[in-house]
């Protein structure tokens, strides 16, 4: 049991991932795309047309492509995961047990100080729209953004560990800035940064972030139901 704990840890904590070599050499072409990843990220903190998104993303992308050389493993491009899928879906009941835990504390506690966090309520014939927004649009256009561009550009230069410290706290400001300020989107950018890296693939934090955030409009209707 010992072993099979160090072993899980190991796993957990060991972080070799094969993102961005395509991106260090020269130097000057990691930098580069660093510099392509913020003027993105500074757009979209103030953009909130749809489609303006999708064109400062895509072309973002677009340009970590050409300056990888179409490099797909390098890029997290590529459909098959790291260590394994099993991994991944014990991972994933994992990462959702962390958020919840850290959601009810920090509510608790903002509780206590006086601060109340609303749960907007939404009716169960908007739950189309909003599905396609959470579950399809939004971590598809986000990842792409905060994880692709971002990560991918700034992990040859800073190392795994301080690209997700990155990615997690601009991720946490963008909603700050927003107006959509909640625990669960304080941390989770942190996840996904680490998911995406660990994973090699961008697969992973999408499908994260579409399920992470099919549960919160699951609550959003809940609500609905409780005060109607």
């Amino acid at each position: 049991n010992q072993n099979n704990s160090v072993g899980w840890r190991g796993i957990m904590f060991t972080m070799e991932t094969p993102l961005g070599y395509a991106l260090q050499k020269p130097p000057a072409k990691a930098w580069f795309a660093v510099g392509i990843a913020l003027a993105a990220i500074g757009a979209d903190f103030f953009l909130e047309s749809f489609r303006r998104r999708s064109l400062v993303i895509g072309a973002s992308v677009l340009i970590l492509v050409l300056l990888a050389q179409g490099d797909r493993a390098s890029l997290g491009l590529v459909v098959r995961l790291k260590p394994s899928y099993r991994y991944w879906v014990k991972v994933t009941l994992g990462i959702g047990a962390a958020v919840a835990g850290f959601c009810i504390v920090a509510g608790f506690l903002l509780w206590i100080i006086g601060i109340r966090m609303p749960i907007p309520a939404t009716p169960p014939e908007r739950i189309p729209s909003v599905l396609l927004s959470y579950c399809i649009s939004a971590p598809v256009l986000e990842e792409a953004l905060y994880r692709l561009v971002l990560c991918v550009a700034l992990v040859r230069i800073a190392g795994p560990w301080w690209t997700i410290f990155a990615s997690g706290a601009i991720f946490a400001a963008l909603h700050f800035v927003w107006g959509n300020a909640s625990p669960d989107n304080f941390i989770a950018g942190y996840f996904l940064a680490w998911a995406f890296l660990k994973s090699g693939s961008i697969l992973t934090p999408v499908a994260l972030h579409s399920l992470g955030n099919g549960c919160v409009l699951a609550l959003h209707v809940a609500n609905w139901y409780r005060i109607s």
